[in-house]
């Protein structure tokens, strides 16, 4: 599995490190998520204290080992709020407001779909959905890079 890492500095001081499996191998190239999902998540994140967003993202570092911080990334970190299961994203913006998954975490989610391979595409789009979709089911953090604030 191929590694993304983000390194993540938060206002407070605190650092952290999470690694993220791309996504390619699921989709044969990219998940595109259009330009109205995002819309969507915005109005979610108005309509919910659940939702929240902020700025960490200090860092992007891709499988070939190439710095992919200047991008526009998003990433949202979703935990089920029932089964208590984290599930990572890492989602590049497009200039036209557009998306692709680029990859996704945490390893054990991972590990989940690349034993399920016939399933996972089926299975992250339905998470990706839901999120914006069943508001009570999972509480969302989605962090933006800290060259935006």
């Amino acid at each position: 599995m191929d590694i993304w890492k983000i390194y993540l500095k938060f206002s407070d001081g605190m650092a952290n490190e999470l690694e993220l499996y791309d996504a390619k191998a699921y989709f044969n190239g990219y998940l595109s998520l259009k330009r109205s999902y995002f819309a969507r998540l915005v109005k979610a994140i108005k309509m919910t204290k659940k939702y929240t967003t902020g700025h960490a993202i200090e860092r992007i570092i891709g499988p070939d080992a190439k710095d992919w911080t200047e991008n526009a990334w998003m990433l949202l970190l979703i935990k089920d709020n029932e089964k208590k299961n984290p599930f990572w994203l890492l989602i590049k913006r497009e200039k036209d407001l557009s998306g692709l998954l680029i990859a996704i975490g945490p390893k054990a989610f991972a590990e989940y779909n690349n034993s399920n391979i016939l399933e996972a595409k089926r299975d992250i789009k339905r998470l990706i959905n839901y999120i914006v979709a069943y508001l009570t089911k999972f509480n969302c953090s989605v962090l933006l890079p800290n060259s935006l604030s």
